[in-house]
């Protein structure tokens, strides 16, 4: 029986996220986030955090795909902000087709973070 949704959870220690930005700065972060994640999060005093929190939803969707085809590029998963400041998950068209996402698949995330740690919770509905 097929599943109409297929679900991901990640957790982040945000001290492993700050040493590895620390340890190789921008090269980290322009590997891993988009310009625009890193506008959101590099500002904010809890920076940290909120990388950890997106670099947990990234890995969330590779889960919720549970893998398969394709070479993943962190930067080709996106956490946007919506209209209300929710968090939304935006995966390129050419990502799609690589990774075999169907276009029709769509993405809830759930985002949170204290100091220690950051959780991220992906769920894939395909249809």
């Amino acid at each position: 029986m097929n599943s109409p949704f297929q679900l991901g959870v990640d957790i982040v220690s945000v001290r492993r996220m700050a040493e590895a930005i620390e340890r190789s700065g921008q090269r980290f972060l322009d590997r891993v986030f988009t310009k625009a994640e890193q506008a959101y999060c590099h500002p904010k005093r809890n920076k940290y955090e909120n990388y950890a929190a997106r670099f947990a939803a990234k890995e969330a969707v590779i889960k919720a795909k549970k893998g398969g085809p394709g070479r993943y590029s962190f930067r080709e998963i996106e956490v946007v902000r919506g209209e209300r400041g929710e968090p939304l998950i935006h995966i390129t068209t050419d990502a799609r087709k690589r990774f075999k996402i169907p276009a029709e698949a769509r993405f809830e995330v759930s985002l949170t973070h204290e100091r220690e740690f950051a959780v991220a919770v992906v769920v894939m509905y395909l249809g």
